[in-house]
């Protein structure tokens, strides 16, 4: 491996990227954070766009203003069921019901637990309101070896929750 040159000596661009190879040297790597919410009944009237981009409720805005660089997103949607937040989607108008997010519930199992078994998450915060939570429960199991955070209360606590998460875990990157 070539010398690592100090980082006294850097640009603030270079720093960066001798701190990632310091890291890679001495076996240590960046905390990963999962974050899991419910898709949102404002979304922007767009198609084949990014879920992140579609989605324009309040924890969305919260999420895009304040994201640090090593967060996963899944989005719980009542039409799409579990996705990612870079998968592409259009809009709809679909609420998520009791009987929906049980039909969800196997299929999200799946989901999570292949996501879980490829990515070692330090965090999980799991953002989602009662009938959400419904399609989370034969999921359980699987989180239950994961430092896991359970928003809850009323949206505007759990807002206050999600932004405070947020804040601590993007402080804590910035602080490695």
């Amino acid at each position: 491996m070539p010398d690592i040159p100090k980082l006294g000596d850097l640009s603030p661009i270079d720093f960066n990227v001798v701190r990632e190879m310091n890291e890679k040297k001495e076996g240590k790597r960046k905390k990963k954070y999962l974050l899991i919410l419910p898709c949102s009944k404002r979304k922007k009237r767009i198609s084949n766009a990014y879920a992140i981009d579609v989605y324009d409720g309040p924890f969305y805005r919260v999420v895009r203003k304040n994201r640090p660089e090593n967060l996963d997103i899944l989005i719980l949607s009542a039409k799409y069921g579990l996705i990612r937040y870079n998968e592409r989607i259009s809009y709809y108008d679909q609420i998520m019901t009791v009987r929906r997010s049980e039909e969800l519930a196997n299929a999200v199992y799946i989901k999570l637990k292949g996501i879980l078994k490829i990515n070692h998450y330090d965090h999980v915060f799991i953002n989602l309101g009662k009938t959400y939570l419904l399609a989370l429960e034969k999921s359980k199991n699987i989180l239950s070896g994961y430092n896991v955070y359970w928003a809850n209360g009323h949206i505007g606590e759990r807002l206050h929750q999600l932004k405070n998460w947020l804040k601590s875990i993007g402080a804590e990157v910035e602080g490695n």
